[in-house]
C-alpha cells in the first residue's frame, strides 16, 4: 500500500495531459516526423468495420488465455512430476532473468524485422515450449525440458505485454491508437481471467494438465495462422491509406 501511494504521488506530479495543438501555427510546423514503423492510421469507426480487427482481438484473447493459464500451472505441473523444489525454483529464477532479456530482444527484432517475424517468433516459441512442458518428467531429459521451458517461455510472454501496443500501432496506426490499445488490453486481460480457471478445470476433470496443454497448442497454432491474415490485410490497408495521403 505504501509503495502504491508513493508511485501514485510520483505519477500525479510528473504525468501531464498532452497540451492542445496550436492550430494557428503554420501547417509545416504541426507535422510530426515519422518515427520507426509508425503511420497515420485509420479512424476507430473504420477499424470497427474491418474483419481483421475482430480476428486480431480473438488471437489476442487466445494468447492471453493460454499464456497466463499455462504459465500459472507450470510450477504445479513440475511438482506433480516429482521434480525437486530447489530445481523448480532455479527454473523459475532463470525464467525471470530470461523474461527481462527477451522483452528487450523482441523490441529490437520488431525494429529490424517487422511485425510478422516478431509475432511468429513469439507464437511458434509458445507452441514449442508448451509441448516441452507437457513432456516434463522426473528424469535427466525431463529436467532439461523443464529448464528449456523456463527460459524460452519468456520469449512467448511478450505476446501479452509489449506486443499489445505494437499490434495497436502497427496494425491500426496512430489516429485511434489509444482507443484501440485500450480495447486490445481489455481483451487480453479477459483472457487472463478465463485462462487459469479453465486450465484448472481440465485438471479437475481429467486428473492432469497435459490435455489442456495440447488443446492449447492447437489453439495457439490456429491463432498463429489467423494472425498472418490479420497482418497481411492490415498492411494492405496501410499501403492504401499512405497512397491516398501522398496523392
Amino acid at each position: 500500500m505504501v509503495i502504491l501511494l508513493v508511485v501514485g504521488v510520483l505519477v500525479a506530479i510528473f504525468m501531464k495531459d498532452k497540451p492542445k495543438e496550436d492550430n494557428s501555427a503554420p501547417v509545416s510546423t504541426q507535422k510530426k516526423a515519422k518515427r520507426g514503423q509508425s503511420w497515420a492510421g485509420i479512424e476507430f469507426s473504420a477499424a470497427a468495420k474491418k474483419t481483421y480487427f475482430y480476428a486480431a482481438l480473438v488471437c489476442i484473447f487466445i494468447t492471453g488465455l493460454l499464456l497466463q493459464g499455462i504459465t500459472g500451472i507450470s510450477k504445479a505441473l513440475m511438482k506433480d512430476t516429482g521434480l525437486d523444489a530447489g530445481y523448480i525454483a532455479t527454473v523459475l529464477s532463470m525464467h525471470s532473468i530470461a523474461l527481462t532479456v527477451f522483452k528487450f530482444a523482441v523490441g529490437f527484432v520488431y525494429d529490424k524485422k517487422g511485425l510478422r517475424v516478431t509475432s511468429n517468433m513469439c507464437f511458434i516459441t509458445a507452441i514449442i515450449v508448451m509441448i516441452m512442458l507437457a513432456n516434463v518428467t522426473n528424469s535427466p531429459t525431463g529436467r532439461v525440458l523443464a529448464m528449456i521451458y523456463g527460459i524460452f517461455s519468456s520469449l512467448a510472454l511478450p505476446l501479452e505485454t509489449i506486443m499489445l501496443p505494437i499490434y495497436a500501432a502497427d496494425l491500426f496506426g496512430e489516429k485511434s491508437y489509444a482507443k484501440i490499445l485500450g480495447i486490445i488490453t481489455s481483451v487480453n486481460t479477459a483472457g487472463y481471467a478465463v485462462g487459469a480457471p479453465l486450465v484448472n478445470l481440465c485438471y479437475d476433470l481429467l486428473g492432469n494438465y497435459n490435455v489442456a496443454i495440447y488443446i492449447g497448442c492447437g489453439l495457439m497454432a490456429v491463432a498463429t495462422i489467423v494472425m498472418q491474415f490479420v497482418i497481411s490485410t492490415a498492411h494492405k490497408q496501410r499501403k492504401k491509406v499512405e497512397k491516398e495521403i501522398v496523392a
